[in-house]
């Protein structure tokens, strides 16, 4: 049977486009009457502050903190200043009992950050229901431990570390703390050094180069305990690597010891034979001794004495774990856990390795329990049911979607599993939840989780009502592949039905779930600020995880972006003349690749901080050659250094015929994509690297994104509109531009010439 849907057939293809052009004109009337969007209005837009929605995770359970007796909750928020350079983090306060009566917001502190990191995060409620803490700073200043007071807001500095604090936990009265600080400078540069050198192991060569090591955001931490009233604080010592910005670690209730995800050092020739695509690769391609494994290992630590010991001979799998402790401080439960391979039962080992499982591990015996082998996300243990709660379906519950619950709880040493909670006297808490989709910006509303009640706490951006948004629409096609695939779709504010438009191509991942101005994150793209510029922007997705690692993702990757060019040309909104493209870190190699290898011409493309599958990169980055390996079937030389050739896009420059923006965003990625300047340039093609020296991986300075953001909106409309800005501040932008413009003229023409005598001689 023919395979028919609304996308792909006759007259049904023509009443979707009906629909959509109709739906897109009805937002154009209303958008010309307001403001276009602008970088800068996306920057000053009010968000929720959690890093980790941040960096694209779900808002689920991340939107409020509720005190322990329930009767308050604080919300994070933030939001860009733009002639300060500062993100603004403020803590809001909202009573429990007058969310269903349009309550007005409390802001009990705000908190400005001129860094990379959160003014404001991790607030943590202690048991007297009106202290809290949290990691802050102000700017110019390191982060630190705070407390504050709700009933008088009384702020206080806790800490004094030399460097900044990275995580914390604490006990429920605050008596004990844990915290991680990112390691201090550290010279290179010593007496031994000059008189016998240094012998490189694992050092980064960026830090090699600068002569020191440490202070800086992508470097590892250290653990301290820290206990109320007493200056001194304890070092801890564990046995992995504590290199993660967002550790999971928790503290025993009575304090005496802190379970924490560690990067192990060792990495059993056994793991391999879990079924985990990532631990095969990296089991298979292991990291030079003393490297980066990528892989995590839970360790207990002795909050007393500060040794830490490894749980068990088993690996955290790829999709990470939660963890609760039991009320008494006698065990904990742990969510998506690998159990250790030395097991003599043939049918137990297959288990083993085909399964992560929930389990018991009670710390006085060094015993597990397997509770259930099922697919979960551990939500909590409570201490007045003695209920496990989680989530049925863990990639569902990441990716923020509603999942049914699973419960369980012990009789004696036995746990089973019940579908529904236990009755507790109280009524549960309202569950406070960001309220979102791709065209509908993100508030924060109360739901009633007995009676299905909604009550809108508060709109994140009011202001939004005076700007033109683009509409967006979730698409579907066909890649070049026959693979039917979908993406958001973004149109210009002003469309007028039968014009053709350019558009950019942004990569890496679409949801329709999610109110994305600018994209999953803002380096690089730019979305409602290009299409308020007359650009159509295709918001594409990833690849399926099934081809990740293999010499088949890139190639996935760009039939997407070439059946999209079909699709969007065949719908006759485009001028498949001017398609750009945007690349950001692993779609950095994604959009390389469709550069070097499509036979559709892309008039113009950026690409941002990541990796490219380049010999330059496997060759600067002990850690790299594992997964390049995989990619290209063994390293580049040797019997597969012809596929490094045929494949990689480094090796290929010569092919690029699209004027190139490449971003650069630390020390380390700028070593990363030295290279593809230098070929670039020596082959005299158009190609500009800007150079962002204290921006992160996801960017966060007002500055550092205006120049990424604004640079590629800027970028795209002068090769694609042919358009430049009168703004004189950018006189030095516009003249080396068009100093790119003569190179590509040159290159277009000579390719032109090499066209007609390959048709003539043919």
């Amino acid at each position: 049977m023919m395979y028919c849907n609304r996308v792909f057939c006759g007259d049904q293809l023509s009443e979707t486009r009906a629909a959509s052009t109709s739906a897109t004109q009805r937002t154009a009337q209303a958008a010309s009457m307001k403001q276009s969007v602008t970088i800068a209005a996306s920057i000053a837009a009010t968000r929720l502050g959690d890093p980790k929605y941040t960096d694209g995770a779900s808002s689920k359970g991340r939107v409020a903190t509720f005190s322990p007796d329930g009767k308050h909750f604080v919300v994070i928020l933030k939001k860009g200043n733009l002639e300060a350079n500062t993100n603004e983090y403020s803590l809001v306060l909202f009573q429990t009992t007058e969310v269903f009566q349009s309550p007005q917001p409390q802001i009990l502190a705000t908190l400005a950050s001129s860094s990379n990191r959160p003014g404001i995060d991790n607030a943590l409620w202690l048991d007297d229901n009106d202290t809290i803490l949290f990691l802050g700073e102000h700017p110019g200043e390191q982060s630190q431990l705070y407390s504050l007071k709700v009933s008088s807001k009384e702020l206080r500095r806790l800490t004094n570390a030399p460097t900044n604090l990275t995580s914390f936990v604490t006990t429920a009265n605050g008596k004990k703390i844990v915290y991680g600080a990112r390691n201090p400078v550290s010279t290179f540069l010593t007496e031994s050094a000059s008189r016998s050198g240094i012998a490189v192991t694992s050092e980064w060569v960026t830090d090699l180069i600068r002569g020191s090591y440490g202070g800086n955001d992508y470097d590892d931490h250290s653990l301290f305990v820290k206990e109320l009233g007493k200056d001194r604080e304890t070092k801890i010592a564990i046995q992995g690597r504590n290199g993660d910005d967002f550790p999971e670690m928790s503290l025993s209730p009575d304090g005496a010891h802190l379970l924490i995800q560690t990067e192990t050092a060792r990495v059993s020739k056994m793991w391999s034979e879990y079924q985990d695509q990532f631990l095969k690769e990296t089991t298979r391609h292991p990291a030079p001794s003393a490297g980066h494994t990528g892989i995590h290992q839970y360790e207990l630590v002795d909050t007393i004495t500060g040794a830490g010991e490894v749980l068990f001979d088993a690996p955290v799998p790829t999709l990470g774990s939660e963890l609760a402790w039991s009320p008494d401080s006698k065990s904990f439960v742990a969510s998506n856990v690998y159990l250790p391979l030395n097991v003599d039962d043939p049918a137990e080992l297959a288990v083993r390795k085909a399964h992560a499982v929930l389990m018991e591990f009670n710390i006085l015996t060094h015993q597990f329990v397997k509770v259930s082998q099922d697919d979960l996300r551990l939500l909590s243990w409570d201490p007045s049911t003695g209920d496990v709660t989680c989530d049925i379906g863990r990639i569902d519950s990441l990716n923020g979607r509603n999942t049914p619950k699973a419960y369980f709880r012990k009789n004696g040493e036995t746990w089973y599993r019940s579908n529904t909670r236990q009755q507790t006297a109280a009524p549960p808490l309202p569950d406070i939840v960001l309220d979102e989709g791709m065209n509908t910006p993100p508030r924060i509303f109360a739901v009633d989780l007995q009676t299905g009640r909604k009550s809108m706490l508060m709109d994140l951006n009011p202001q939004f009502q005076d700007l033109g948004f683009a509409h967006v629409e979730e698409i579907a096609w066909k890649d070049s592949r026959g693979n039917v695939v979908k993406g958001g779709l973004y149109w210009p504010p002003n469309y007028v039905s039968g014009m053709r438009y350019p558009v950019v191509i942004q990569t890496h991942g679409w949801r329709s779930d999610r109110f994305w101005m600018d994209g999953p994150w803002p380096t690089a793209v730019a979305a409602q600020a290009l299409a308020g510029k007359d650009f159509f922007v295709l918001q594409a997705p990833d690849p399926d995880s099934h081809v990740w690692y293999t010499a088949n993702e890139a190639p996935t990757a760009m039939a997407v972006y070439e059946g999209a060019v079909d699709y969007l040309d065949r719908r006759g909104l485009i001028d498949p003349d001017r398609v750009g493209i945007i690349g950001f870190s692993r779609t950095y190699w994604y959009v390389t690749y469709a550069l070097t290898h499509s036979k559709y011409h892309f008039a113009a493309a950026a690409i941002a901080d990541g990796v490219n599958f380049s010999y330059f990169q496997y060759m600067a980055f002990l850690g790299a050659s594992g997964e390049f390996e995989q990619v290209y079937g063994g390293p580049p030389y040797g019997k597969s250094l012809l596929r490094w050739l045929k494949q990689s896009p480094s090796f290929l420059m010569d092919k690029i015929q699209t004027p190139l923006r490449v971003q650069t965003l630390y020390p380390m990625s700028l070593l990363s994509d030295w290279d593809w300047y230098t070929g670039l340039s020596r082959l005299r093609k158009a190609v500009e690297m800007i150079y962002i020296p204290e921006g992160t991986h996801v960017l966060e300075k007002p500055w550092d994104r205006a120049v990424s953001q604004q640079g590629d909106v800027d970028w795209f409309r002068f090769w694609l509109q042919d358009y430049e800005d009168p703004d004189l501040a950018k006189t030095a932008q516009y003249s080396r531009w068009r100093g790119l413009r003569k190179l590509q003229t040159a290159q277009d023409a000579q390719r032109g010439s090499t066209n007609k005598d390959a048709a003539t001689f043919h």
